[in-house]
């Protein structure tokens, strides 16, 4: 009777353990850190509520009435106001992390150079920002994501073009 046993060696079983926990750390380093999430979350909720404000300030029946966008820091998150004559059309809270959101219309200084939140945003009846000038928006974290609204109200990702 002959006893034919099938199988792994040790050696080889530890030696893939070995090859995979090399691999498995290589892997993990690849991956982003959750501040790039939270920095991208905050550029892409102050996008949207600019483009809310400036389209809310378009569909006012009456040209006279401004629409402001409003954000603030309040408890460790940032908070945007979205506001017409009638009161908060939309509100939004984004938790704070450790980014810095800064504003200005200086478009060739650093990002740290900027004002500092909380800021306000003012669109007239016509989805022009008041004053009539670009407004450029960083948050700041590893790397600067910029914002910029231009003169007739647009807001888009990027430096803003003079």
């Amino acid at each position: 009777m002959q006893n034919n046993q099938q199988g792994f060696t040790l050696i080889e079983l530890v030696t893939v353990i070995i090859l995979l926990g090399i691999l498995s750390a290589f892997a993990i380093s690849r991956f982003p850190s959750s501040q790039s999430y939270s920095t991208t979350i905050i550029k892409n909720q102050l996008l949207a509520s600019a483009r809310l404000a400036q389209q809310t300030s378009l569909s006012r029946a009456s040209s006279a009435e401004n629409v402001t966008l409003t954000v603030s820091e309040i408890s460790g998150e940032w908070h945007l106001d979205v506001e017409g004559g009638s009161g908060i059309t939309f509100s939004a809270q984004v938790e704070r992390g450790s980014e810095q959101v800064r504003f200005g219309t200086n478009l060739s200084a650093t990002c740290s150079a900027l004002t500092a939140a909380p800021f306000t945003l003012t669109f007239d009846g016509d989805g022009n920002q008041i004053p009539f000038q670009s407004l450029r928006i960083c948050v700041d974290s590893v790397t600067d994501l910029e914002l910029c609204i231009s003169p007739s109200g647009y807001a888009y990702e990027g430096s803003c073009i003079p």
